[in-house]
């Protein structure tokens, strides 16, 4: 299938683009409260372009507005969140190459190859610990980037595993820069910059993970990332060499970066990185060999189903970067055939049923980030159009979309191994527009009858996320403004307690 930049690459909504000037007020006072700058921007993107997406409603409430006053509050109030999580000591050598033995072992797809080899990357401990070996920058984050994959992959017990996600990111954030000032246009620096930037999600650092996603781009471009499906008469075409599982390896991490550009946009408000004709990329055979493989069954899926609902997201932003007039009724016409192809999408691939089909929390993933993508892109669509704007209350599709987002992602965790690592991104990306909808509705509208059940998914929410920020000092404020949401909904029916 060929698909050109002109139909899809378009300039996403910018924080300012997305508050209207009364709720930009109401954040800018609420942010005040905090004088730590950092926090601040913390808060800025992880909580409240989130929030942006239930249009005003909450900032027209005054009991969510003292409750975010109240978590802003305790966030001032708390030491410095910068912990040491657990030294390097307390990762043995062992415990460190049974995490690389896992990642590499769980890498039989031919797409995203890892461009050090396995008995390098085992090697590393040892070398280490030799004063005069000096690791370059890109060799160490791949190394320490595939403990923390190898860690989540893992699904043995492992006490004290957020102290080593901890140090495991404390150590990342030591050597950015010096990678940053030093990166050059190889395979290995594009892979240390797909690992980094997911390492600073994991951290709830979308702005230095934007920044890394930045770099991605100008190193995949250099590649011929961008390039894959120009003319190969092209002289400077970087690609005209390659075999076709190269290029097809190459189409399909461009999609991904185009996807992850997307998120960015969608979730934290960012610009788009990749620009509207910067590119010919064709969609690639998912399998990048032309072998079907069993093992990857579920890569391919997600890899499909994916880049569907990228497409249908593109298409959003396209019409927000427009600035078309939401009181039409051919806007919510719009917004409503948009509805309709992520609701095919989902009756096409049916991820909730072949989520029962996985035998592993690696598989179930792939399922559950299609499915959760979909429910939050309904939200967003829903809560755009007009007819959703004028009513007191949250409409009730909205509202039983976020339930469902929740109460699956409850599942999820029930039902995986006892041991199995989702990480806080999972959250991060997937949960927060469901968990401020659901929150919303039950304090905006405290004489609704049988909330007990609602109630208790926040309350599941927020300790789920308490518990994941065990030995996280990065993660306090999210977990703080999370509870202090719970708290505020049991507070508001206090007959449902």
């Amino acid at each position: 299938m060929s698909v050109s930049s002109d139909d899809s690459d378009i300039t996403g909504p910018n924080d300012d683009e997305t508050h209207t000037p009364t709720t930009r007020g109401v954040v800018d006072t609420v942010l005040s409260r905090i004088n730590d700058q950092g926090a601040r921007s913390f808060i800025r993107s992880n909580v409240f372009y989130h929030l942006a997406h239930v249009k005003s409603r909450f900032f027209d409430d005054e009991r969510c507005i003292e409750t975010i006053n109240a978590a802003m509050t305790d966030i001032e109030r708390m030491e410095d969140t910068h912990t040491e999580g657990q030294p390097a000591s307390g990762i043995s050598k062992e415990l460190a190459k049974k995490w690389i033995h896992h990642y590499y072992a769980g890498y039989e797809f031919e797409g995203f190859r890892v461009p050090l080899g396995e008995d390098f990357v085992v090697a590393i401990p040892d070398l280490l610990e030799i004063p005069h070996v000096k690791l370059d920058y890109t060799s160490q984050i791949i190394y320490y980037n595939v403990l923390l994959q190898g860690l989540m992959l893992s699904t043995d017990e492992c006490p004290g595993r957020g102290g080593i996600v901890q140090y495991l990111y404390n150590t990342c954030m030591t050597l950015v820069d010096g990678w940053l000032d030093n990166v050059k246009h190889t395979p290995a620096d594009l892979y240390a910059a797909f690992l980094m930037l997911s390492m600073m999600l994991e951290g709830c650092n979308s702005e230095l993970s934007w920044k890394i996603f930045g770099q991605a781009c100008t190193i995949a471009r250099a590649l011929g990332y961008f390039s894959v499906d120009e003319n190969p008469a092209f002289p400077d075409n970087p690609t005209k060499n390659d075999t076709e599982v190269e290029k097809n390896r190459k189409r399909f991490e461009f999609w991904h970066l185009l996807r992850t550009d997307c998120v960015f946009r969608l979730s934290f408000g960012k610009p788009a990185c990749i620009q509207k004709g910067s590119w010919t990329v064709n969609l690639p055979d998912p399998s990048i060999n032309g072998v079907e493989n069993e093992s990857t069954r579920f890569i391919q899926i997600h890899f499909l189903a994916s880049m569907r609902l990228n497409l249908v997201a593109l298409k959003y932003l396209e019409l927000v970067d427009s600035k078309p007039d939401p009181e039409t009724e051919a806007y919510d016409k719009t917004i409503d055939s948009l509805i309709a192809e992520v609701q095919s999408i989902m009756s096409d691939w049916n991820t909730e049923e072949l989520s029962n089909t996985t035998t592993n929390h690696v598989d179930m993933w792939f399922c559950m980030d299609v499915l959760f993508s979909s429910y939050q892109m309904l939200i967003i669509f829903y809560q755009s159009k007009k007819c959703n704007q004028g009513s007191d209350g949250l409409p009730h599709r909205t509202v039983d979309i976020a339930k469902k987002s929740l109460q699956t992602f409850q599942s999820l965790l029930a039902s995986a191994h006892k041991h199995a690592h989702f990480g806080i991104s999972l959250i991060l990306l997937h949960q927060f527009v469901p968990f401020f909808i659901l929150s919303l509705n039950i304090i905006g509208s405290p004489e609704r009858q049988n909330v007990e059940a609602d109630i208790a998914l926040i309350v599941w929410a927020s300790e789920t996320v308490k518990k994941a920020a065990e030995e996280r000092g990065d993660l306090r404020p999210i977990r703080t403004v999370m509870a202090a949401m719970a708290l505020a909904c049991q507070r508001a029916n206090p007959g449902a307690n």
